[in-house]
């Protein structure tokens, strides 16, 4: 999902919770952060968010926006591409993750882009249940390697009576003291789960991540992940 950067690491943004809360029928962004990269003449803002719902309803993503703040500047305003999960049940965590490119200047010096919050602007939409997802039982765990890379392991089960196709699973990672630092997520294309089967779908963070991670002394220390799939007839 995420561009893979071989790049030079500036910093970490870790912007606390309650970023943007919504009335009670849609979602609550929990908390958000962003990374910045070097990538060539560009730096890449890397955007996360942790979306709740705190309704009682299904709801999904019907449109979406979110501001980079420079102070008192707004720095860029960029579409939502995406909630991972599609659909989330009452109760559950989904995940935004968007990338903002910041191009050289006129004179081709790269344009360092001084971050200090994201501020979002979401809207949902209310899922009749018939069109719902189904949840699959999901765990996971963060694996390293004697090099250091960095990989998250997401076993999911389907507990249905049903096949499931084209599962969704998406995760944040979080600090020991509840932080969330990064998120990604897929879609498993042409990809089921039988009825009571189980799979294995590994992610590799890019070391790009975990060298930045390290030189600031945050540490991984839990992968939170959902995981749903919608009928076949839907």
């Amino acid at each position: 999902m995420l561009q893979r950067c071989a790049a030079a690491l500036l910093t970490v943004l870790l912007l606390g919770s309650a970023a943007c809360a919504l009335a009670d029928s849609e979602g609550v962004i929990v908390q958000s952060s962003c990374s910045i990269v070097q990538s060539g003449e560009y730096y890449m803002v890397y955007c996360f968010a942790q979306v709740h719902n705190n309704s009682s309803d299904i709801i999904c993503l019907e449109a979406g926006s979110f501001d980079l703040h420079g102070g008192e500047q707004i720095l860029a305003t960029c579409e939502v591409s995406s909630l991972w999960p599609y659909f989330l049940n009452p109760g559950e965590d989904g995940y935004l993750f968007d990338i903002v490119p910041f191009e050289p200047d006129e004179t081709g010096n790269p344009v360092v882009p001084a971050v200090t919050g994201i501020d979002y602007n979401i809207r949902y939409l209310t899922v009749n249940p018939e069109y719902g997802s189904f949840d699959l039982s999901a765990v996971s765990q963060i694996a390293q390697d004697d090099s250091g890379a960095l990989t998250v392991i997401c076993e999911l089960t389907n507990m249905s009576d049903v096949d499931a196709y084209d599962p969704t699973v998406a995760f944040g990672l979080y600090t020991g003291e509840g932080s969330m630092i990064y998120a990604d997520g897929m879609t498993l294309r042409d990809v089921g789960i039988p009825a009571g089967g189980t799979v294995l779908v590994r992610f590799a963070i890019d070391s790009v991540f975990v060298s930045q991670w390290q030189s600031y002394g945050v540490v991984p220390a839990e992968a939170r992940v959902s995981a749903s799939f919608r009928a076949d007839d839907d």
